[in-house]
């Protein structure tokens, strides 16, 4: 009976001994740390480049969206009014927009309300900070009527499997609260934006910004330069109607969707290229070559160097030869 009884005795003496109180609390120190570690929000370390008067743009990694780089891979921007801030897409995640918002507030010595987002399309990796706009800022969402159609609330979109979960949570769709197919003119606390849409170019519903007074066109995906685009749902007529639709506007300065030059040759890649790839299928049609060969015959060479070349020139090709082919 004594010895069925010091047994939990003896446990319960060893379990109150110095080392092991310490080796638990070790261990429940580790799990502490591994937990605010794992809780951390993902770092974009943003920085603000200024590029008119009173617009400033967040510039992306030309690539893939990847967990490295946490979505930030396209350009979005910020323009300042007298008593708020106006967007041009919101990014990649809630938690990019934050920190977006948190950068901004430094460059403007205080904190502004977010009035209005402007989405450029509905490809997702431009525009998934906007829940943090409308839940914080109560911003109006002006954007294409095909998002609405396309997503929904509860929806997971690609980021959502991308994105590492330290970058995504927190991430929601929200609708867009105004469309309009034929554009708008618009002022707030005195600056003039103009809200341009050029159809089918790059996605199924393209727009640019031009701001007549800056001289500054905020372009979206119709024009990119340093990279290959991506024209998996777009139109290579479309596209060169809307480069035009750019082009006959008086601008200095132009941000792309992806990319870093601005200045008035901003647009040349994005012009070359699919003048280009229209001329090279159209002739490669002439001859006969049919879809099995024609990525092998419009190779596009030239821009090679180009990031995302490898990745996604022969598809645009593809998609272009489906297109011209029943022009």
């Amino acid at each position: 009976m004594f010895k069925k009884m010091i047994n939990p005795l003896m446990v319960a003496v060893i379990a109150m001994l110095p080392m092991t109180v310490a080796s638990a609390s070790g261990t429940n120190n580790k799990s502490k740390v591994a937990t605010s570690a794992k809780s951390a929000d993902f770092n974009y370390k943003l920085k603000p480049k200024q590029v008119s008067e009173n617009v400033w743009c967040f510039f992306g990694a030309i690539e893939a969206p990847t967990k490295k780089n946490a979505g930030n891979m396209n350009n979005s921007c910020y323009i300042k009014t007298n008593d708020s801030w106006v967007l041009w897409d919101t990014g990649t995640s809630y938690i990019f927009a934050k920190q977006a918002y948190e950068a901004m507030t430094k460059v403007a010595g205080k904190k502004l309300p977010v009035s209005t987002v402007l989405l450029s399309h509905e490809h997702d990796d431009h525009w998934l900070g906007n829940n943090y706009y409308k839940e914080v800022h109560g911003a109006e969402i002006v954007g294409p009527e095909s998002f609405n159609d396309h997503y929904k609330p509860g929806d997971k979109t690609r980021m959502f499997e991308i994105l590492p979960e330290n970058a995504i949570r927190g991430t929601k769709i929200v609708p867009v609260d105004k469309s309009n197919k034929d554009g708008i003119k618009f002022t707030l606390s005195g600056v003039n934006f103009e809200y341009v849409p050029v159809s089918k170019a790059h996605s199924v519903e393209d727009y640019f910004m031009y701001m007549p007074d800056n001289k500054l066109i905020l372009a979206g995906d119709v024009v990119m330069n340093g990279r290959i685009t991506s024209n998996r749902d777009g139109s290579v007529l479309g596209q060169l109607k809307a480069l035009e639709k750019i082009n006959s506007k008086e601008w200095t300065t132009l941000v792309p969707g992806h990319g870093f030059i601005i200045d008035k040759t901003a647009a040349d890649e994005s012009v070359q290229y699919f003048t280009l790839t229209k001329e090279r299928i159209e002739a490669a049609i002439e001859k006969g070559v049919d879809s099995t060969t024609i990525v092998e015959a419009v190779r596009l060479e030239e821009f090679k160097g180009k990031a995302m070349y490898d990745l996604l020139n022969s598809h645009n090709v593809g998609f272009a030869f489906e297109e011209l082919e029943m022009q």
